[in-house]
């Protein structure tokens, strides 16, 4: 007798591209073998198709354990009664063939979707203070938070209204996209895929206060009266009205970039004053090492391009897999401290930058038959 419960944790593992290469390979093993095993992983997929439950997934803390994801999961009551339902009515359809003649169907069973790559939004997802999610897709839509309207159109949410809003909104932006938001200020945040930004609907208060993980670009807008902050992972960042790039995709370190104006960084003790064409890489628990920056390798992501100087493979993945949201394994674990020099261009199907790495002749790929891209 299959263990169910196995099955659905290692299942989750592979949805939230964290599974093991020991784990995948047991679980393909218990794919190919056992048809329940089969059912249980469809029917998790199918139920995690949908935007909102998608929404959902991406909204929960991504530093939380799998185990807790599990157990948040479990109060929303949807999966588990799909999957053992399913799972029952089919098993009785193996049983007596016959009956399920009668009452059901025939239908072929359905494979896992090829497509599916781990816990990624199709669409930027707005989590209002009320915890509603809406999905902001390319069609114009639009909000009412008090006497706070949010707007979004293709790649943009603007804010707008007086003081009466209260609460604190979530978007979160998936691997592949990127999204601008324009505050009600007049402040404007652009974030990189798979970033998430806390903000309240209206600045009530003396100070206007954000949140970031990922990646961003800032424009702040001047008020004496009120300055900006923007809380990260380990540090604060005090502002009146600049321009800067935020980068938190590394938990180890966090690295600020100042385009135009003067930020003030706070981090465990230490306060640094950054001016325009520096950039602060902190690591907690250490003093913030500042240096200039090359604004067009640490900006070009803006428009849609990453460069990359003698870049190892391995960070190189990471980029891929925010960018098109696609699942990396390594067929040759040497391969990643391999490093390379030149450009990403996100409007060309990732398949031509992987070629001209190819070309190389020190690199070579494949996608298996989940879409995972190889590298070997």
């Amino acid at each position: 007798m299959i263990d169910e419960s196995h099955i659905e944790q290692l299942v989750l593992d592979e949805l939230g591209g964290i599974i093991t290469p020991e784990d995948s390979a047991t679980l393909k093993k218990l794919l190919e073998d056992e048809p329940e095993a089969r059912i249980i992983r469809n029917a998790i997929y199918e139920q995690f198709s949908g935007p909102e439950e998608q929404a959902f997934l991406a909204l929960l803390p991504e530093h939380l354990p799998i185990e807790k994801v599990w157990a948040k999961i479990q109060r929303r009551k949807w999966i588990r009664v799909t999957v053992r339902t399913t799972l029952t009515i089919v098993l009785l359809a193996l049983a007596a063939p016959s009956l399920y003649i009668l009452f059901f169907k025939p239908t072929k069973p359905e494979e896992p979707k090829a497509s599916v790559h781990g816990l990624s939004l199709q669409t930027v997802a707005l989590q209002l203070p009320d915890g509603e999610i809406v999905n902001l897709g390319s069609a114009q839509q639009q909000v009412q938070v008090g006497d706070v309207t949010l707007s979004a159109q293709q790649k943009e949410l603007s804010i707008k209204g007086n003081t009466s809003g209260t609460g604190i909104a979530t978007i979160t932006v998936p691997p592949g996209k990127d999204y601008k938001i324009k505050l009600a200020d007049g402040s404007e945040v652009q974030l990189n895929s798979a970033s998430k930004m806390n903000f309240p609907v209206a600045f009530n208060g003396t100070t206007r206060e954000i949140t970031i993980t990922g990646e961003a670009y800032l424009s702040i807008s001047k008020d004496a009266k009120r300055p900006f902050i923007v809380h990260l992972p380990n540090s604060t960042i005090h502002v009146l009205g600049t321009e800067f790039n935020v980068n938190t995709y590394d938990n180890t370190y966090e690295q600020i970039s100042l385009v135009t104006g003067a930020i003030t960084l706070k981090a465990d003790t230490s306060t640094i004053i950054l001016k325009p064409g520096f950039s602060a890489r902190y690591q907690k628990g250490q003093s913030a090492q500042v240096s200039r920056f090359d604004a067009e390798e640490i900006l070009a992501w803006r428009v849609g391009t990453y460069v990359f100087r003698a870049t190892t493979i391995g960070d190189l993945c990471k980029v891929m897999q925010r960018w098109y949201g696609i699942n990396v394994v390594y067929d040759n674990p040497n391969t990643g401290q391999r490093r390379f020099t030149g450009y990403i261009d996100k409007s060309r199907p990732i398949r031509h930058f992987l070629d001209d790495l190819a070309y190389t002749g020190h690199f070579n790929y494949y996608f298996d038959n989940d879409s995972v891209l190889h590298i070997r």
